[in-house]
């Protein structure tokens, strides 16, 4: 019998078959079994990256279909392996999707690439030695211990009178207290082993800022992990921004200043990160795929921002809202529970804070304005893992991490 090949197309009129993973339209028989490109691609990447996954609900039984193919990825790895996908199929240096079917694949929501046209894949040349590794393992541990070990401060006595949100605003304060504009210089050249330092710095730092919720304290390791995972990434580009304003003002909206360090911003519309180890596309194609995502972070949220010219204690506030919103949205059960407990005590920290530092009865304008900043932000967030699933989907970027589920965006 001669072996399975990796892709059988099917005719066109066949779009009434049904990809067996996930149940969405089926473009033919990828690796022995019935499925649709992305299923097929998945499958793909996972062998030919040897990606680890980690069940989200930890019991390996997540539904994997049409509305949920993306939220679990090791249950939908098991789910191509029980239906007989087999790695001995895969063609380890053949590109599945070709250039031209780029621009009709759809995403899970429908959502067309030709949306983003302006995103033109263009030429390629070929990778020969194989995706980087970047070993986070360093930074992982660093996150486990402060998990494990963190302490808190016992010996400030002004700390151990504050209420919870007075506890999250003196964690933010004391990451931020050094910060002065003398101190940074712009850059407009970044590497990747730059940002893969800068992504550790900043990880630890939102992991010692959320150990200081007594509620997040008190889930289990592997819950702490799960939400960290999920919300690290936009919790620290809040913060950065609310920095950026915070230290240059009108000028960081003007000239999209973003603080990336403690002594270095950049100007994210001429910034120049060189990925060329890790994707074969050119930066002015992958500025094209993301630049409309700059410019919803400056015109939505930034812009706001400057205006409503937010306290620490309103920060902190907004901060704690992205984290734990995102959070129980998607975890639900008992991260849920701690996440609504959480949300009540520091909405009521809020209320005594306008009452007693503002004066200020009827603040509800207020605080509508202070929620649809942080709306905006998870709306620009949720579309950006779109963009990001497609960009997993087409292997845009070839790189293999030790943890991949950190890097969602």
């Amino acid at each position: 019998m001669q072996p399975l090949a990796p892709s059988i197309e099917m005719p066109s009129s066949s779009s009434n078959y049904e990809c067996r993973v996930c149940a969405h339209s089926a473009h033919g028989v990828h690796f022995g079994v019935l499925s649709c490109r992305a299923c097929a691609a998945f499958f793909r990447r996972s062998v030919v990256m040897e990606k680890k996954y980690t069940c989200r609900k930890a019991n390996q039984g997540c539904r994997i279909d049409k509305t949920e193919r993306y939220l679990c990825r090791l249950c939908r790895y098991k789910k191509c392996l029980q239906l007989g996908m087999t790695a001995d199929n895969v063609q380890w240096n053949r590109d599945m999707i070709s250039s031209t079917d780029r621009k009709r694949q759809s995403d899970d929501d429908g959502t067309d690439i030709d949306a983003y046209s302006d995103w033109s894949p263009g030429s390629k040349k070929s990778c020969l030695d194989g995706p980087p590794l970047y070993d986070l393992s360093k930074t992982l541990n660093k996150i486990h211990k402060t998990f494990m070990e963190f302490k808190i401060p016992e010996d400030d006595p002004v700390y151990q009178t504050m209420n919870t949100l007075g506890k999250m605003d003196w964690a933010l304060r004391r990451h931020r207290k050094h910060h002065k504009i003398q101190d940074f210089r712009i850059s407009n050249t970044v590497r990747l082993d730059q940002l893969v330092d800068m992504w550790g710095s900043e990880m630890t730092k939102v992991a010692e800022f959320m150990m200081h919720s007594e509620e997040f304290r008190h889930l289990s390791s592997e819950e702490k992990f799960s939400i960290f995972k999920l919300v690290w990434q936009i919790s620290q580009r809040f913060e950065k921004l609310t920095m950026s304003l915070e230290i240059f003002g009108k000028r960081a909206l003007e000239e999209k200043i973003l603080i990336t360090s403690n002594t270095t911003a950049i100007q994210m519309e001429h910034v120049n990160v060189d990925l060329s180890k890790i994707t074969d596309y050119t930066s002015i194609e992958l500025r094209n795929m993301f630049h409309p995502f700059c410019s919803r972070l400056y015109d939505d949220v930034a812009r706001p921002l400057l205006d409503l010219d937010p306290s620490s204690i309103e920060i902190s506030y907004m901060l704690c809202q992205i984290i734990w919103h995102i959070a129980g949205k998607t975890m639900q059960g008992d991260i849920l529970a701690a996440g609504e407990k959480f949300i009540a005590k520091i909405a009521d920290d809020l209320h005594q804070y306008y009452m007693k530092e503002y004066k200020m009865a009827n603040y509800a304008g207020r605080l509508i304005k202070l929620m649809t900043v942080v709306n905006s932000l998870q709306r620009i967030h949720l579309d950006r893992l779109k963009i990001m699933e497609l960009a997993k989907i087409f292997d845009i970027f070839k790189v293999k991490i030790t943890d991949p589920c950190f890097f969602q965006d």
